[in-house]
């Protein structure tokens, strides 16, 4: 009968210790790797610092004007921010044009150098009205203020001009005198709203007359037929 076989033991044996040379020579790399780099780190802040020693903050040709902020004062009440707010105009105050025109006339009136003789002759055809509202000097000019107004169905259409004795204005002796007019239609519209203009007259026409006439008739057709036989001139202001 045979023995069985006595199993062997293998033993590892351990790798030899490295050197004391080779230790001394890694821990100098490693030294002298982390003096490099903080080398370089010095040398890189101390470049940049002297390259940027000539640049500096630009300076205002104002000077320095700021003030320090005082102390807060805390949160407004919400009345202390409606009373500092300006009061917006009401839309609805705002003039018409006939209220600014009338405004206009009314510090024409107050003027002391400027006569001014309030009139208010209406003479009325075929529903079409025409007013003359007012007489007063300008300059060298007689200002005659005037009005139209359509009540009628239709409209009708003027021609400011002595041409056929459309509108025509004569003195005293019955001499016509030249007219300027600004403001006035050429058709009136039968809408009922009131048109306003200028009647004008110049100085030299009238030297000695004091009163005028005054007469105007629509185109083509002449139905409508407006007659004045008296405006009288206020009193001229003194040159």
């Amino acid at each position: 009968m045979t023995k069985p076989a006595t199993p062997r033991l293998r033993v590892r044996r351990r790798p030899p210790a490295l050197p004391t040379s080779y230790r001394q020579r890694n821990l100098t790399l490693a030294a002298l790797v982390l003096l490099v780099g903080i080398g370089a780190s010095v040398f890189g802040f101390q470049f940049g610092q002297s390259a940027l020693e000539d640049v500096s903050a630009p300076k205002s040709a104002l000077g320095d004007t700021r003030k320090p902020l005082g102390k807060s004062k805390g949160l407004l009440k919400e009345a202390q921010i409606l009373g500092s707010l300006t009061t917006m105009p009401d839309p609805s105050d705002a003039l018409t044009e006939d209220q600014l025109l009338e405004q206009q006339e009314d510090l024409a009136a107050e003027d002391t150098s400027a006569a001014k003789i309030k009139l208010g002759t209406a003479i009325s055809d075929e529903n079409v009205t025409f007013t003359v509202d007012s007489v007063a000097w300008q300059g060298s000019n007689l200002v005659l203020q005037v009005s139209l107004q359509n009540k009628s169905f239709h409209p009708a259409r003027f021609i400011y001009s002595p041409a056929f004795d459309l509108l025509v204005i004569t003195d005293e002796q019955g001499k016509p005198v030249r007219t300027f007019t600004e403001g006035l239609p050429g058709e009136l519209p039968a809408d009922r709203e009131l048109y306003k203009g200028t009647i004008q007259i110049s100085a030299s026409d009238i030297d000695k007359a004091q009163a005028l006439g005054l007469s105007l008739a629509d185109y083509p057709d002449r139905e409508l037929q407006f007659l004045v036989d008296t405006i009288p001139i206020p009193p001229a202001p003194p040159r």
